[in-house]
């Protein structure tokens, strides 16, 4: 294998250079050199980033002075990714990566021309979509049509904005309630609402089987945008459902709740307890997640105090 050929020469002009710095220091680690040589010897950019994801995770939770193994066996003939250790208190940790095959370097941020949005007094997580090509009297056009839609619409619905002349300006969708009892907007694709919690589900999913048993496991999601919280959200959680069959809030004439979609339904999968989702964009440098709790969490405060440590930054 020549130069060239190794992971890292190969795919770390993508990366920022102080981590590829820092993992190329792993060489020789007692800790850490074998995720770096699974780095090096990836030949293709997928199964690259799948293991770039578990080194970030790697270099941040040594930041945060935890001893670590890597690949380390269950019982069930599978492995778990990383085992974090500090001050006696032990996390298996099970990373999955969902996304394209190139990490995103920015966060797409919304015109300011939208903003205006966000000052309707309705209780909505919006998402929006728009053409970037847009003059000022088309974006105009398209905030007035997006502005009428919110204030009438209801959890679920879409609409697509369209000109006079029938081309397509953007797109609004009610994703979820608000807590903050007015808009708040987040993006969609150039081309269309995408969904991704199915497929954060399955991941998920993955994940669970590979758990160590009768000990503390998470599960970490990675995405490349930093929207994929919410998906990842939706698929722990359930999706954000009207509720018919409970009373509302005072004030309010629709319950609003989850659906029976979430991994952590009812009673299911209860040796899942934490999970957590982080953003794959390496050329930031630093860790950007959250960590979720499963209600009534039953492991130890110990465990839980070390997880959100480390992982709700």
């Amino acid at each position: 294998m020549t130069p060239t050929d190794l992971g890292l020469d190969k795919y770390g002009h993508d990366l920022n250079p102080a981590i590829v710095g820092m993992i190329r220091a792993w060489q020789g680690d007692p800790e850490l050199d074998k995720l770096y040589h699974r780095l090096q010897a990836r030949k293709k950019r997928r199964g690259f980033l799948d293991s770039f994801a578990e080194a970030l995770v790697a270099l941040h939770a040594r930041k945060k002075g935890c001893a670590i193994s890597v690949e380390v066996p269950t019982p069930s003939g599978k492995t778990c990714d990383l085992l974090l250790e500090r001050n006696g208190v032990k996390l298996f940790v099970h990373i999955k990566r969902l996304g394209g095959n190139r990490p995103q370097h920015q966060r797409i941020k919304i015109s300011s021309k939208l903003r205006i949005l966000e000052c309707i007094q309705k209780p909505w997580v919006v998402k929006i979509r728009w053409n970037e090509n847009l003059d000022d009297v088309a974006m105009q056009e398209y905030v007035t049509e997006a502005a009428a839609f919110i204030e009438t619409a209801r959890l679920g619905d879409e609409h697509v904005v369209r000109g006079d002349d029938g081309d397509e300006l953007g797109g609004v969708k009610i994703m979820a309630p608000n807590d903050e009892k007015r808009v708040s907007l987040v993006i969609g694709m150039p081309t269309g609402f995408v969904d991704d919690s199915p497929r954060v589900a399955r991941l998920l999913q993955r994940a669970h089987k590979q758990f160590m048993p009768k000990e503390a496991n998470l599960i970490l999601v990675c995405t490349p945008n930093i929207e994929g919280a919410n998906d990842v959200n939706s698929a722990l959680l359930g999706s954000h459902i009207e509720r018919w069959d409970e009373k509302p809030s005072k004030g309010k004439r629709v319950a609003h709740g989850r659906g029976d979609d979430g991994f952590w339904k009812s009673n299911h999968r209860v040796t899942s307890q934490m999970a957590g989702w982080f953003w794959l964009a390496p050329m930031h440098g630093e860790y950007q997640g959250k960590l979720w709790l499963r209600d009534g969490c039953e492991l130890s405060e110990d465990v839980t105090a070390l997880a959100t440590d480390i992982f709700s930054a």
